[in-house]
């Protein structure tokens, strides 16, 4: 089964419509789900995943559950670097909790990694590979390769950026760093079972800032051509039995 994440309904709705003999499914009574083909390929449409902490833990349990063979997380995202603009595309190349600090805790952890795990969690290069040449067939030039740094206080990204700008941070190696709170929970959930994951975004605006009515507008444009273009790539995935590696 593929999964594809999102928080609220506008994230998933482009799913929802395209999948055949769709189900609903009540996830640990309170995470409502769809259940159903697409491509001849069984997929899970979850909706409703708030921060990393639910993503993580719910997605935990769907691996258990059933035979997840990898993870779509879709939806918005903020943007640190101002080239990165409204309506853009952002595909994660790499994971990190922008908002975990264990550095005096336990010596040798760094800014952003839970100990034991890794630092950074990297999306799979063959899904990225795919996702690209997807976006490119349905016409889309408006992405980028990012860093997705969670925040769960979206109020306070700007703050979040501004601590996270010393020398030897993340952000300050990649200028291309957005945050979002969903994706690094999908990670960690993904690296526990050794699943293949990707994040696809749309920019939703900077850091900090609030979004404006006509941006939304352009947001939800930008929904559909990244509907299209995940649908590609599981059209890719049946031909190719690209799943695992």
């Amino acid at each position: 089964m593929i999964l594809i994440v999102g928080s609220n309904h506008d994230d998933v709705i482009y799913f929802q419509s395209a999948l055949k003999d769709a189900k609903e499914e009540i996830i640990l009574n309170k995470y409502r789900a769809y259940i159903g083909t697409i491509l001849n390929q069984n997929v899970m449409v979850l909706q409703d995943v708030y921060t990393s902490y639910v993503s993580s833990a719910i997605l935990t349990h769907i691996i258990e559950k059933y035979f997840v063979l990898m993870v779509f997380c879709v939806g918005t995202c903020f943007a640190q670097n101002k080239a990165l603009k409204v309506g853009d595309i952002a595909i994660s190349e790499m994971a990190t909790f922008g908002d975990v600090d264990q550095i005096k805790m336990i010596k040798g952890t760094e800014l952003g990694q839970i100990p034991g795990y890794p630092q950074l969690f990297y999306a799979h290069k063959e899904l990225i590979k795919n996702m690209e040449n997807a976006l490119n067939s349905v016409g889309a030039n408006n992405f980028t390769l990012c860093t997705f740094m969670n925040s769960s206080y979206y109020r306070k990204d700007q703050q979040l950026i501004e601590e996270l700008s010393m020398e030897d941070s993340i952000a300050n190696r990649n200028k291309n760093t957005v945050i979002d709170g969903v994706t690094t929970g999908v990670a960690l959930a993904s690296h526990l079972f050794d699943i293949p994951f990707i994040s696809v975004k749309v920019i939703e605006g900077q850091a900090g800032e609030k979004t404006s009515i006509d941006s939304y507008m352009q947001i939800l444009e930008e929904y559909a051509v990244i509907g299209k273009a995940v649908t590609v790539c599981i059209g890719e995935i049946s031909r190719n039995d690209v799943l695992r590696g």
